[in-house]
């Protein structure tokens, strides 16, 4: 009688099935993930927007360098500056910051904040659009009310 040789591992079917089931899912995780990170690209900016904000108002509110401070708002980047507007400010004091590229932002372009009250100039909105298509906006009241979704 010949013995029977048992070989271990896995056969070239069991294989091919597993790479095909993790391909499967791949596919279907994907448009999940991008719409995961798209949230959390949005929500980031417009927290990291209304932070910024925040800090102008707050130097502003403690008249820090004896100055009124602003926020000049573009597509990319928010500087934090001293000084009346963004044209006459001295650059030696800006802070800039970064933001994901993509994200547009429209509306409001330069919010300066007055010493002491911290009021601002403006009121209005900052239109965030991701380019998934992905809309949010940020609202500046009249008593420096900082209105993030």
């Amino acid at each position: 009688m010949g013995k029977i040789i048992k070989k271990n591992g896995f056969t070239l079917l069991e294989l091919l099935l597993v790479v095909a089931l993790m391909g499967v899912l791949a596919i279907v995780s994907a448009p999940m993930y991008l719409s995961l990170q798209a949230e959390n690209e949005m929500s980031i900016t417009s927290v990291t927007i209304g932070d910024i904000l925040h800090r102008a108002q707050l130097k502003s509110q403690a008249i820090d360098s004896d100055s009124s401070w602003g926020v000049e708002i573009t597509n990319g980047l928010l500087i934090i500056f001293k000084g009346s507007n963004f044209i006459n400010r001295d650059q030696t004091f800006d802070e800039n910051f970064s933001l994901a590229n993509t994200i547009k932002l429209s509306g409001l372009t330069e919010v300066i904040f007055a010493p002491l009250s911290g009021i601002p100039n403006i009121v209005g909105a900052i239109k965030l659009q991701h380019s998934d298509g992905r809309q949010s906006q940020l609202s500046i009241n009249g008593m420096g009310i900082i209105n993030i979704p």
